[in-house]
C-alpha cells in the first residue's frame, strides 16, 4: 500500500472522497492535532487553464466565505493555504461523515412528510445563519445534503456562494455567468437575475418535492427545456401523488416554488415557522424508518412564557356566563389566536386563525362575521411570514364580499383596502395599486374627521409610487 501524500509537512492524504470542476476532496490525518480532517485541493491542472486567475480568486473566495459561518450544520473550517507558498492550494475542513441525500432519494425515492420535514428544518436552520451573515449559497441540491452517523444535516460546497453586503465580495463568479445545478435552479439563476436568500429557498422547494413525489419537480433532457420549465411551467402540486401530503405542507412547497422571488416567503426563519407545524406535538430526539438515516429532532427553544387561556370568573359579564360553552371556547380560541399574533409568532397564529375559519362556517350573522374577522387576520399573518400574494389574493375575495353589504368608508373596508393597496405595491403592481390607494385617500379625506396617521400612510405611499424611477415593473 503506498505512502500517503504529505502536504504542508502536516495532512496526510489517504483517500480521495470527490471532485469537482475545481478541486478534489481527500479524508486526510492531520498529525498534528491527530485527527481526521477533510482537504479540498486546487486541481493540478488549474494552473495550465486559461482562466487559472479567476479559478483561484475563487477558491480565495470559497474558503473566506466558508470561513465567516460558524452554524453546526455548516462544516467547520479548520485551516487553509491560499498564498500559493505552501505545495499547493487547499483548505481543510471538519470532516462530515455519513450519506448524502441524494443516495437516499437514489435508494428509497419518496420519503415520509415527516421526516422531510426534519430534514428540511436543519436545512433552513443552516441557511438561516448563512443569510443572517449575507451569505447566498445558490447551489441546494440533494447532493449538497449530508445527513452525519449521529442524525445531523449538513450543508456542503459553498464554492459558488454570493456574500453581500459592503464589506463581501458581491459575486463568487462572473457577472452573466449562469451558475448552479439547472435541476435545483431558481427561475432568475437562468437569466442572471438578482439573487436574494429566496434564491436559496426555491431550491429547497424543490429538494422537498422531490423528497415527497419521488421524483424530480422537472427533469427535461436539457438546460433549455430545464430552464423552459422551472421559467414558465407551473409546479405540479405533491398531492397528485402522495395524498397523504398534508394541504398546508403542499401549500407551503407551492409558495418556496413561486416563480418571482417577490412571491416566496421572505426569509428562511418564516419557513422554519411553518415547518414546525407539520412535526408531531409529543416527539422523540429522533426519526427513525425503515431504510433511512435517523434524523434528529432540532431543537426549538420558543422564546417567553407559555400562553395562557382567558379564564372566565365568577366576575365576568353575566351574558358570557351564560352564553353555550362551545361559544366561549371560540372567544378563547380567539383571543389565543390574536395574543400568537401580537407575540409575533405568525406561523402559529395563521394554524389557530385558519382552524377558526374552519369551525366558523356554520349558518348565523355572528359566525360569518366572526369567520370573516379571522380570513382577514390571517391573511395579515401572511402579509408578516412574506407571503405577499397569497395574502393579496385572500383580502381582495374578502374585500369584495365586504362591498355587498359595507359602506366604502365602513372601518373595516377601508383596512382592508389599504391592506390591498399596499399589497398591490409590494408584487410591483403599481398601476392597481395607484388606483387602489388613490381612491381610498379620496374617501378618507371625505370623511369626517379622518384618522391623520392612516392618510399620511396612504399619502406616502402614493408619493413612492409616483417617484418610482422609471423601468420598473408594471404588471
Amino acid at each position: 500500500m503506498p505512502e500517503p501524500r504529505i502536504i504542508a509537512k502536516r495532512y496526510a492524504l489517504r483517500e480521495s472522497l470527490d471532485e469537482g470542476g475545481m478541486g478534489q476532496v481527500w479524508r486526510a490525518y492531520d498529525l498534528l492535532l491527530g485527527r481526521d480532517v477533510a482537504v479540498k485541493l486546487i486541481l493540478d491542472d488549474l494552473a495550465a487553464h486559461h482562466d487559472a486567475a479567476a479559478f483561484v480568486e475563487r477558491f480565495q473566495r470559497e474558503v473566506r466565505v466558508t470561513a465567516q459561518l460558524h452554524h453546526s450544520g455548516i462544516p467547520q473550517v479548520y485551516d487553509a493555504f491560499l498564498d500559493g507558498t505552501a505545495d499547493r492550494m487547499f483548505m481543510v475542513m471538519e470532516l462530515v461523515q455519513g450519506v448524502s441525500l441524494k443516495r437516499v432519494i437514489d435508494v428509497s425515492g419518496s420519503v415520509p412528510s415527516v421526516w422531510a420535514v426534519c430534514l428540511a428544518l436543519h436545512v433552513c436552520a443552516a441557511l438561516h445563519h448563512a443569510h443572517e451573515v449575507h451569505v447566498i449559497h445558490r447551489d441546494i441540491k440533494p447532493a449538497n445534503i449530508m445527513i452525519t452517523v449521529d442524525g445531523a444535516v449538513k450543508v456542503l460546497d459553498f464554492g459558488i456562494a454570493m456574500a453581500l453586503g459592503a464589506d463581501a465580495p458581491t459575486r463568487l463568479t462572473k457577472p452573466q455567468q449562469i451558475i448552479g445545478s439547472p435541476h435545483y435552479m431558481a427561475p432568475e439563476q437562468f437569466d442572471a437575475g438578482h439573487i436574494t436568500p429566496q434564491t436559496d429557498l426555491y431550491a429547497l422547494g424543490v429538494v422537498l418535492h422531490e423528497l415527497l413525489a419521488g421524483e424530480r419537480l422537472f427533469d427535461g433532457g436539457n438546460i433549455v427545456n430545464l430552464m423552459c420549465a422551472h421559467v414558465l411551467q407551473p409546479p405540479a402540486p405533491v398531492r397528485r401523488t402522495r395524498g397523504d401530503v398534508d394541504p398546508r405542507l403542499e401549500r407551503l412547497i407551492l409558495d418556496l416554488l413561486a416563480k418571482r422571488a417577490y412571491e416566496r416567503p421572505n426569509s428562511a426563519r418564516h419557513v422554519i415557522d411553518e415547518l414546525l407545524g407539520h412535526l408531531p406535538h409529543q416527539h422523540p430526539g429522533y426519526l427513525s424508518f425503515p431504510d433511512l438515516p435517523t434524523l434528529t429532532v432540532p431543537p426549538v427553544p420558543i422564546p417567553g412564557g407559555p400562553l395562557r387561556l382567558p379564564a372566565v370568573t365568577s366576575t365576568a359579564d353575566p351574558q358570557q356566563r351564560h352564553m353555550p360553552v362551545g361559544a366561549v371556547g371560540r372567544a378563547d380560541r380567539l383571543a389565543v389566536a390574536q395574543a400568537l399574533f401580537e407575540a409575533g409568532k405568525l406561523s402559529s397564529a395563521l394554524s389557530a386563525y385558519e382552524a377558526l375559519v374552519a369551525e366558523l362556517g356554520l349558518p348565523g350573522t355572528q359566525a360569518a362575521d366572526d369567520a370573516q374577522t379571522c380570513r382577514i387576520q390571517a391573511a395579515r399573518c401572511r402579509i408578516g411570514l412574506g407571503q405577499h400574494q397569497r395574502a393579496l389574493d385572500d383580502l381582495q375575495r374578502e374585500l369584495a364580499l365586504l362591498s355587498r353589504h359595507r359602506a366604502p368608508t365602513d372601518t373595516v373596508v377601508l383596512e382592508v383596502r389599504l391592506y390591498v393597496g399596499l399589497l398591490l405595491r409590494d408584487v410591483h403592481r403599481f398601476a392597481e395599486a395607484a388606483r387602489e390607494l388613490g381612491s381610498l385617500y379620496k374617501d378618507l379625506v371625505g370623511r369626517n374627521g379622518p384618522d391623520p396617521a392612516l392618510v399620511g400612510q396612504v399619502r406616502e405611499a402614493l408619493i413612492g409610487i409616483r417617484r418610482r424611477p422609471p423601468g420598473g415593473h408594471s404588471l
